[in-house]
């Protein structure tokens, strides 16, 4: 009997032998692997990969803090080298990172003993970089859901990015946060896509477009006044942004209910007169409507109150542009002389009245491309070659 335990002990012992010698084995493919080249790197990573996986599924090794200081370098090397060894090496590359950086007795990081912590946090930074470049090509590749996966797994590693070089990258828990959003949308999954969203507003993400999106979804699930209450939040968070304001519009005029919206706007202006965005946004409304008069006389009244407002600059240019255009269009369809006449010296007058706020809109963003746009097309119609070349050129170089 004494001999049968004494034989089943070593055999335990050798066993266990045997599975330390996986990780020593695995270290040696893995340094050989990084000095290798060409196919012998597929070669030696895959022997590392063997030995360290027989390690991590064997239950004398499976916590052995060596197996994890090995683990983390070896898949995060077939993920930069070799990602077809494993699709999912990244992924493992990351929480053996983390693992590793547990403390232990003495509040020691488990594998200071063979890595210095620095260096296991550069691998993790690593792991960050490749886990949102790899999930920006699955979302490419239309793999939403894998994308997704990718996205979250870097939330575990902010934490731990102390010197900000994942932000520096533009890595931030906002962008990580709107690139899932464009993933759950594909994959048709609104209350995940709710949940991306309300977070980015929870943190006021500075991207109007995020209370259009939510704003859509409710109206997708018919809970129109969910719908409208985004629209206004967003509008109460960017205010002069003409894509809320004209969604927003566009949702009253599709509820046949745009008269409410107006009658609120003018209620609020009873209550602040001198707030200049308030007529703005009527103005934008009276201008979607085709009341040229009343959308005139309240971009009119914005500017008087904020001569420095884009929006009402811009918008004012454009609706005598768009006047001009239309009444020049009606001036060369016609065949009656008298009439051309009369047309086209409406249409100057129009384009007179539209050319200085489309100027001072463009001294205000010099950078705004359908300001350049209609200035370019305005200094055409009006003979002023040079200066629509000019418009051309700053186009071009947006």
């Amino acid at each position: 009997m004494k001999n049968i335990l004494l034989l089943l002990s070593l055999l335990i012992s050798s066993v266990a032998i045997a599975q330390k010698h996986n990780i020593v084995n695995a270290s040696i493919a893995l340094r050989n692997a990084q000095k290798a080249k060409g196919d012998d790197i597929a070669v030696l990573l895959s022997e590392a990969k063997g030995y360290i996986d027989e390690a991590y599924n064997t239950e004398s090794t499976a916590n052995e803090p060596k197996m994890w200081n090995y683990r983390a370098p070896i898949y995060l090397e077939i993920a930069l080298k070799k990602p077809e060894l494993d699709n999912l090496a990244i992924i493992k590359a990351t929480d053996a990172h983390i693992k590793c950086l547990q403390k232990g007795k003495k509040d020691r990081i488990i594998v200071k003993k063979w890595t210095a912590k620095e260096d296991i946090l550069a691998g993790l930074i690593q792991c960050g970089y490749k886990l949102f470049n790899v999930a920006i090509d699955k979302y490419n590749e239309g793999d939403y859901r894998t994308s997704l996966t990718f996205y979250d797994k870097i939330f575990e590693i902010v934490p731990f990015d102390e010197e900000d070089q994942l932000k520096r990258g533009n890595i931030t828990k906002e962008t990580i946060l709107y690139n899932s959003f464009f993933s759950s949308s594909k994959l048709k999954d609104d209350n995940k896509s709710k949940e991306l969203l309300q977070r980015l507003i929870d943190i006021n993400f500075n991207e109007p477009a995020i209370y259009i999106h939510m704003s859509d979804i409710y109206k997708r699930e018919e809970n129109i006044e969910k719908a409208i209450e985004y629209l206004s939040l967003g509008r109460e968070m960017f205010e002069e942004d003409q894509s809320i304001i004209n969604t927003e519009i566009n949702l009253y005029i599709e509820l046949g209910r745009t008269d409410e919206l107006v009658t609120k706007l003018g209620e609020a202006i009873n209550l602040d007169p001198e707030n200049s965005l308030l007529y703005f946004n009527r103005g934008t409304i009276y201008d979607q409507q085709g009341q040229v008069e009343n959308a005139e006389s309240d971009y009119l009244k914005s500017i008087e109150l904020d001569p420095s407002s884009f929006g009402s600059n811009y918008n004012l240019g454009a609706l005598f542009f768009n006047k001009a255009v239309e009444l020049n269009n009606s001036a060369n369809s016609t065949s009656d002389d008298k009439k051309y006449r009369s047309l086209k010296k409406q249409a100057d007058v129009y384009f007179n009245k539209g050319l200085p706020y489309l100027e001072e809109a463009h001294l205000l963003d010099p950078k705004d491309k359908n300001t350049l746009l209609s200035l370019k097309q305005l200094y055409y119609m009006k003979g002023d070659y040079k200066k629509s070349e000019d418009m051309k050129k700053l186009i071009s170089e947006l």
